[in-house]
């Protein structure tokens, strides 16, 4: 029987760090991809005061818009996250690195609400407090003169507290059963939010000058064929609800994880398919948070 003792010690007390260190360096280059991405899209020049974003800021905030980020801030911030996202990554000065982070994601999410930005806010602000971790230099030396097993000796060798695993946990958790959630509603489940949206987004693509998408004429076909309500889109979109409300719990449960971790893998296979440049990041971001749960198994 679970005591409060127990589940203390189970959520805050000492365990190996392996799970944490991947779930970390993954959520890291998931970091330093959604900057090449970002730079590659031009995003230094999304907010400066010609843009919609820029005049729609200091129409939210009317009396307070002298006293706005101005274009300068936004670029700061922006390489900012790049300078934290290689330090997170090569786990030099983690702490401040991860701190640096969501502070720059919190701010670009002031500027420019986004969803899955907050989600990379909250793992941010989780890694501050991760325990000591090996450099990414060190197991990859251990990996070369030793192979696999002896880098997995480095990054599992010690032990630290488990809370940053357990914010981890709870963040993902989250994550995924408020979208179950937030998708139970027959827009989502018959389908005609993402054909409604696979739709616009291929009728844009004479205008766009960055597309969110490489679908192949047979997908295209495919989506002008299909219309909202048809089995076809039903049951895809109702596994997903599924999938998302029940994958916490199944990576949680040591025989099942790595069965659940094939198949949110397939499934954000499946979401970074449609929207690559939007979902690239976030994909590889929240996969690698499945490693937080191995340790605490």
């Amino acid at each position: 029987m679970w005591s409060t003792d127990s589940i203390t010690a189970h959520l805050v007390g000492s365990g190996p760090t392996g799970g944490i260190w991947l779930a970390r360096t993954g959520f890291a280059l998931a970091c330093l991809i959604k900057v090449l991405v970002e730079s590659g899209r031009e995003y230094r020049g999304y907010y400066q005061p010609t843009t919609y974003l820029y005049f729609r800021l200091r129409v939210r905030f009317l009396k307070h818009r002298d006293r706005l980020p101005t274009a300068a801030h936004y670029r700061l911030f922006l390489y900012a996250r790049a300078v934290c996202a290689v330090l997170l990554l090569l786990g030099v000065a983690p702490g401040p690195a991860a701190a640096g982070l969501a502070v720059c994601f919190a701010f670009e999410s002031f500027i420019y609400f986004k969803f899955h930005v907050n989600f990379f806010a909250l793992l941010s602000a989780c890694f501050v407090f991760a325990p000591t971790l090996p450099p990414l230099w060190d197991a990859a030396v251990a990996v070369t003169d030793g192979g696999m097993r002896a880098g997995w000796d480095v990054i599992d060798g010690s032990a630290g507290s488990r809370f940053c695993q357990s914010a981890v946990l709870l963040t993902v958790s989250a994550l995924y059963i408020g979208s179950a959630y937030r998708k139970l509603n027959p827009t989502f489940l018959s389908g005609t939010a993402v054909w409604a949206v696979l739709g616009y987004t291929l009728s844009e693509l004479p205008r766009r000058h960055h597309f969110d998408g490489w679908y192949p004429a047979p997908v295209r076909r495919w989506v002008g064929a299909v219309q909202p309500g048809d089995a076809v889109l039903r049951v895809p979109m109702a596994a997903v609800v599924v999938i998302e409300a029940a994958l916490p719990f199944a990576l949680l449960y040591p025989p099942a994880w790595p069965y659940a971790v094939a198949i949110g893998v397939a499934m954000h296979l499946a979401f970074t398919y449609l929207f690559p440049a939007t979902l690239t990041a976030f994909s590889i971001a929240t996969v690698s948070t499945y490693f937080a749960f191995l340790s605490l198994n």
